[in-house]
């Protein structure tokens, strides 16, 4: 006769039988440590009395697996960024939330303290940043020409994409807050993990098309240049 307890073998290894038949990474973990959890029930009522190294041993996966559980929580939700990471996170809809996360050890905040103005970007030079307004406006000035660029945009991502020298000359009035990236570490990163790469080529094209489609009075609206169709065209490729 099989006695109670031996149905907790059936059952845990059904559960992890179920667990392999799942593609979902996070369902397949928890299954797994459900699984775990009534193996360790079975090793401890045993009549013989408690299974000490397989009991052991299965705590330790167990762990493992829990940690594992919180890396792929911190992957699919926006949990423990501050409010102002995920207002940032909001606007950077082509990303995950573990895509986002990767961007931010990249990130520096910043301020812009110069009573003249912070100068970001200077018109046909060099440029090794990529910067994001986060809070503010910032003016722009583009062969002779002058307008204001409101938050919510990237500052130097045709001299990120394509590789080549700033377009427009950008300045910070005081107060305005922003977010730069190094540009070289962002290329290594888009090129250790294409997805991340792609998503963020997405994000910088509808950045092009919303400044394309938008005016930033007082002067007229942002002229398409050959720049800007250059950056959609290499970011769509």
């Amino acid at each position: 006769m099989i006695e109670w307890h031996s149905f907790l073998i059936y059952l845990a290894a059904g559960l992890l039988l179920i667990a392999y038949g799942i593609r979902d990474e996070l369902r397949l973990r928890v299954l797994i440590v459900l699984s775990t959890l009534v193996y360790i029930a079975y090793y401890f009522l045993l009549p013989t009395g408690p299974l000490w190294d397989p009991i052991f041993t299965s705590v330790l996966f167990v762990l493992i697996n829990f940690w594992v559980l919180g890396q792929i929580a911190l992957e699919r939700t926006t949990f423990r960024l501050s409010e102002d990471e995920k207002r940032l996170y909001d606007a950077f809809e082509t990303l995950t939330p573990g895509q986002f996360r990767r961007l931010l050890t990249l990130a520096k905040w910043q301020v812009a303290s110069d009573p003249e103005g912070t100068v970001l970007t200077l018109e046909d030079a060099p440029s090794s940043t990529l910067f994001y307004v986060f809070e503010g406006i910032i003016s722009v000035e583009k062969k002779g020409g002058r307008f204001r660029l409101p938050e919510g945009n990237f500052v130097g991502e045709v001299a990120f994409v394509l590789k080549r020298k700033t377009s427009a000359t950008t300045v910070a009035p005081e107060g305005v807050r922003y977010i730069e990236w190094d540009s070289d570490k962002l290329h290594k990163l888009s090129a250790k993990r294409p997805a991340l790469g792609n998503a963020l080529n997405a994000l910088l094209t509808r950045d092009l098309a919303k400044k394309l489609n938008t005016s930033y009075r007082p002067d007229d609206a942002m002229p398409a240049t050959r720049e800007s169709v250059e950056l959609l065209e290499a970011v769509d490729a």
